[in-house]
């Protein structure tokens, strides 16, 4: 990297994001990987994304794919996935209990975590099914209903219900403040 120049990277749009387009300086360039075990190295292509707002932030990544089978955007997306496992990683710790255990043997941790991808799974299946109707959903939003549905016989749920609306309604127009045209959903 230390090679390249500024003119080496092209600028990708590579997913629309809460604050507006993700957008990063990407280069690719075909390598060839050896573990000196296997008898021939093999090709891949290195992707390398450079932070506009951070110059200091590199990321960099393998794919199986050659450089000439794939758009540069098309590697750019490829790599922000990784977004979305982290997502999923600070749901878990912040919202469904991943993180709050406490252990003396190491199946009882696997109980525990195997409890804990259960309700992500629950939360994913309601944000798919009410994918229409609530599309800025969250596993806040299902947690929150879920207790209030629980608690005293659901005496609460209207209530929790009006409280998600009015976080929705402000979750939509903080976004839409980058998407002028209204083209962000």
């Amino acid at each position: 990297i230390k090679t390249l120049r500024n003119a080496d990277f092209q600028k990708v749009n590579i997913r629309k994001g809460t604050k507006g387009w993700l957008t990063a300086n990407v280069h690719i360039v075909q390598v060839w990987v050896w573990d000196h075990e296997e008898k021939q190295a093999r090709e891949r292509t290195l992707v390398m994304r450079k932070s506009i707002k951070s110059k200091d932030e590199i990321k960099y990544s393998l794919s199986n794919f050659t450089s000439k089978s794939k758009t540069i955007q098309e590697f750019a997306y490829m790599q922000a996935q990784r977004f979305w496992i982290e997502r999923a990683f600070e749901d878990q710790k912040g919202e469904l209990g991943m993180s709050d255990y406490q252990i003396r043997k190491y199946i009882a941790w696997n109980h525990h975590q195997a409890l804990v991808m259960l309700a992500l799974l629950f939360v994913n299946k309601q944000k798919i099914l009410h994918q229409e109707n609530i599309p800025m959903l969250s596993v806040r939003d299902v947690r929150l209903q879920l207790i209030a549905s629980l608690k005293e016989g659901g005496a609460h749920i209207e209530k929790e219900i009006d409280q998600m609306v009015v976080r929705q309604h402000h979750r939509v127009t903080d976004i839409l403040r980058y998407y002028p045209d209204n083209d962000y959903f």
